[in-house]
């Protein structure tokens, strides 16, 4: 399923988290079948976790961007931004690396 394919689907939705918004003419078709779209990645946790508490609690899908950057060793900055999500009642399902930053995908729990 690419990304795309969560855009929509079952109440899923892409949730821009960047402070500005996304310029017109950032949507762009790719030469594959989904549109590819200009993605500002999270470079700070607290930003990432203040974003995910913003989140309506009934959305089912979304997708976070995250910095490359905040990929520790350990993997102690995605496990914040992680438990801000279980806390909120979502859980990772996936994730799709791209230059510079990964795309996780969040669905509500069961």
């Amino acid at each position: 399923m690419s990304i795309g394919g969560l855009n929509g689907m079952d109440g899923g939705a892409s949730v821009n988290f960047s402070a500005e918004p996304a310029a017109p003419h950032s949507l762009a078709r790719s030469s594959g079948t989904s549109p590819a779209t200009q993605v500002r990645p999270f470079g700070d946790v607290e930003a990432a976790v203040a974003a995910i508490e913003a989140l309506d609690r009934d959305l089912r899908k979304f997708e976070l961007a995250v910095a490359d950057s905040l990929q520790d060793y350990l993997g102690l900055q995605m496990a914040q931004i992680t438990d801000s999500a279980l806390a909120r009642g979502w859980e990772p399902i996936s994730f799709v690396q791209r230059d510079g930053f990964r795309v996780y995908r969040y669905k509500a729990m069961r």
